[in-house]
């Protein structure tokens, strides 16, 4: 069954059922409104017209009834036929109006559905508890927003003011430090939420505080590396000062004994001394080795060179094992032959 239509009590256009269930259109006192009346009708009613009951809906066919239709030509005598208008004379404008508001009319149907009332009901409830609602509204005086400019009346809604640099530089400075603060942040982490951070505080008072906390986070991160290489490095040293027996990777261990002891001290460990006596004892057992070498060379050089034979104590001093040369016996070594070439030039 296709929806009832009823006419606008306002501006009369059509109006079906689906629209007052949809909400397109309303009841309000009795009377229906269009999509396009609605909001006008709405303010026109007071709470002392909303609190009495509400009329039930006039049937269309009570309110405006249409002109009855002309009696058929026939039933009427001959001789009272007016005769034609004139075809020059055009009908005055209102008939035409009329007959156009009359056409976009439709006539009621014969027979009202049966749950039009219950819906009209309901609609009526709820629009009832809609219109007070607006009507507070509407008799409630506005306040003027403290954000709307006087030079911008055009604006409905007051405008949300934008956050200035100033308070965005601050909101991103107290992420980052409350994130420093914050147990079990790594220090990777919080250079990630710096960089993040970097443009809204530039250029203002917290870019130094924000540099600050990245200075922090850098050493943090130079400590937590270096004691994540610490320990496999001081595992390597141990190894190979235990196995090597003679000492030939002797020039290759220093630099990486130097190179602990500064991953340690960057670390903040406290395995510094640990390193340092490790490299203490394998120097000094390497330094014990080289002596007998450098004693026995020392006297056979001394004596080749008072008997003048200097190139005989140059030779013999040549023959001090390479493994031995970084010690401090072969530096005594080295002294010895310039004093010898010295002589011998002499």
């Amino acid at each position: 069954m296709s929806s009832r239509i009823v006419p606008c009590d306002s501006c009369g256009s059509p109006i079906r059922d689906s629209d007052l269930e949809t909400g397109r259109a309303v009841l309000i006192l009795g009377k229906r409104y269009c999509a396009g009346c609605k909001s006008e009708a709405m303010k026109g009613v007071s709470l002392d017209e909303l609190s009495g009951p509400v009329p039930p809906p006039a049937p269309a066919a009570a309110k405006k009834a249409p002109p009855p239709a002309p009696k058929p030509a026939a039933a009427r005598p001959p001789a009272a036929k007016a005769p034609p208008a004139p075809p020059s004379a055009p009908p005055p404008a209102p008939a035409r109006v009329e007959r156009k508001a009359l056409a976009r009319r439709p006539s009621a149907p014969a027979a009202p559905r049966p749950r039009g009332p219950l819906i009209a009901a309901v609609a009526g409830a709820v629009l009832l508890l809609v219109a007070g609602g607006a009507t507070l509204a509407l008799r409630e005086p506005s306040r003027p927003s403290p954000s709307a400019s006087p030079r911008s009346p055009a604006s409905v809604a007051p405008a949300v003011p934008a956050a200035t640099p100033e308070a965005r530089a601050r909101e991103a400075f107290l992420r980052v430090q409350e994130l420093a603060a914050g147990p079990g942040a790594s220090a990777q982490l919080i250079l990630a939420a710096v960089e993040k951070a970097r443009p809204a505080c530039k250029g203002t008072a917290f870019e130094k505080q924000l540099e600050t906390l990245a200075a922090k986070a850098q050493r943090d991160k130079e400590s937590e590396d270096s004691a994540r290489e610490l320990a496999p490095l001081i595992d390597e040293l141990k190894g190979a000062v235990a196995t090597d027996s003679e000492f030939k990777r002797y020039s290759e261990l220093q630099p990486k004994f130097l190179l602990a002891v500064e991953t340690a001290a960057k670390a903040g460990s406290s395995r510094v001394g640990e390193i340092r006596t490790l490299q203490n004892d394998y120097n000094s057992r390497y330094e014990k080795l080289a002596e007998p070498y450098a004693a026995e060379i020392r006297e056979a050089a001394v004596a080749l060179a008072d008997e003048r034979r200097y190139d005989d104590a140059i030779r013999k001093i040549d023959t001090f094992p390479p493994q031995f040369r970084n010690s401090g016996t072969w530096a005594t070594l080295q002294k010895l032959r310039q004093d010898i070439e010295r002589k011998k030039k002499k």
